[in-house]
């Protein structure tokens, strides 16, 4: 049973599996291997081996008390009353578990970073300004990882959570229950355009001008679809294009945990009727 075990964990290693999906996952293997040591317990009582029985169902019902609390925890997002893993994490000093609902920072209140950029393509009316959504494939996803990676060299954004510890992120945590990405609320690309190829809007994205990459295409503009747009009546502009997502922490079971994820972009599209 336990090499059964083993080897699950193992071949899931091989997977970039979601880290909420894998630990709902172990929760489920976990429940089984209990079930399997309540037996081998049973049947060393039943043998008359009774001190080897007796430590084997201690285990398992200390391990099967854990494997409620991951059931709560994981499939329902609650936390039962008689779960003690912050206590143990406060005794151990594994993570503080601070009681105040505001962050301080040394000037007062900490705040995620805002975009504070002007768009290199200048100021729109926001009331002529749309969301667009962004499509984007495996070819744009490494043009995206390299141009962050070419970010990050010129140090135009940070990935350190606005330099705040992990007990200030578990104060805003328990205060909007939103996840905390490193980058903060995203950062504007420095370049930016959008190419018209054929009946597709592609967004071309760079450190500049005479380098640039595409990033993805454009398939909504607020509610409509780019086919449904009539684009001899309407002129489209790229406002915006804001990088966002990557790694992000949220709330554990003993504290706080950062969880990988790939960046994505968010776009700003601008209208005028002509």
């Amino acid at each position: 049973m336990f090499s059964f075990l083993d080897m699950v964990n193992h071949y899931l290693g091989y997977f970039n599996i979601n880290v909420t999906l894998k630990s709902r996952i172990y929760t489920v293997l976990g429940f089984f291997g209990d079930i399997y040591l309540f037996y081998i317990g049973f049947r060393f009582l039943q043998n008359s081996m009774l001190t080897k029985g007796l430590l084997i169902l201690l285990v398992a019902i200390i391990l099967m008390y854990f494997t409620v609390c991951n059931f709560f925890y994981y499939f329902t997002k609650r936390q039962p009353w008689f779960d003690i893993s912050p206590k143990l994490a406060k005794w151990l000093h594994i993570q503080e578990h601070p009681q105040e609902t505001q962050v301080q920072s040394k000037m007062g209140t900490t705040v995620i970073s805002e975009e504070r950029n002007v768009p290199a393509n200048g100021l729109f009316d926001n009331q002529h300004l749309l969301p667009a959504k962004i499509q984007i494939g495996a070819t744009e996803q490494r043009n995206i990882d390299r141009l962050v990676a070419q970010m990050e060299q010129q140090q135009l954004f940070r990935t350190d959570y606005d330099g705040m510890s992990d007990r200030k992120i578990y104060e805003l945590l328990k205060v909007n229950g939103k996840p905390i990405y490193a980058i903060g609320k995203g950062v504007l690309m420095p370049y930016f355009e959008m190419r018209q190829q054929g009946t597709s809007l592609v967004v071309y994205c760079g450190l500049n001008q005479a380098e640039t990459y595409p990033v993805g295409e454009i398939r909504r503009v607020g509610l409509q679809s780019v086919e449904s747009l009539d684009l001899r009546s309407l002129k489209l502009y790229l406002a915006s294009v804001t990088l966002v997502g990557g790694p992000f922490k949220q709330i554990g079971r003993a504290g706080v945990i950062e969880t990988p994820q790939a960046y994505t972009l968010r776009a700003m599209v601008a209208y005028k009727k002509l």
